[in-house]
């Protein structure tokens, strides 16, 4: 009967197993790196009564993008902001539109709305301020892009944790044992 190498067949599992535990882990970031900004806009604005036209900026992808307006601090409680936005193309056209009449209460963030963008189109966003907002509230930050500083890390990033322990941990425990295993068969074999 052929003596199998056991030894030889549990490292290659091992292995196998830390590859592919860490496998999706790559992917994800790889795919992150194509995309590294996913706040394609983020300008500070001035909310002062008047007209203010951002930047041209070009969304990387055709998911949903998020129009928000964000404070360093938190202004003052009965902080009023009052406006109209849209979202407009290079050559004019209304992509989204919509209206924001507000009392801030303590929050530092706004949603303005949202909408779903062409990849690769040249959009710049339009704020209409009706009244001046006062105080701290009149620094803010108009941001354009998906929720959240990146989508891919909020909803793959637990999965490939939870993944990667629950495929990886149990390889690199058996590399972990077998090279104990081996150190302690060198030490036995030179006594």
């Amino acid at each position: 009967m052929k003596n199998w190498p056991w030894y030889r067949i549990l490292v290659f599992f091992g292995f196998l197993l830390v590859v592919a535990g860490i496998t999706p882990g790559a992917y994800v970031l790889a795919r992150l790196s194509v995309n590294p900004n996913p706040k394609p806009l983020s300008v500070p604005v001035t909310l002062k009564q008047g007209t203010i036209t951002s930047p041209e900026f070009t969304p990387a992808a055709s998911s949903t993008n998020f129009v928000e307006l964000d404070w360093a601090g938190i202004p003052l409680r009965q902080t009023a902001v009052d406006l109209d936005w849209k979202i407009v193309t290079g050559d004019g056209s209304v992509i989204q539109q919509g209206a924001l009449t507000t009392i801030l209460r303590g929050a530092n963030n706004v949603t303005l709305g949202q909408y779903q963008p062409t990849a690769g189109q040249r959009q710049k966003v339009v704020l209409n301020v009706h009244t001046d907002t006062i105080g701290a509230g009149v620094n803010a930050t108009l941001k354009v892009g998906p929720s959240g500083e990146s989508v891919a890390f909020s909803n793959d990033i637990p999965v490939v944790v939870t993944w990667a322990l629950w495929i990886a941990g149990p390889g690199a425990l058996l590399l972990i044992v077998l090279l104990f295993v081996k150190i302690r068969r060198e030490r036995s074999d030179a006594d």
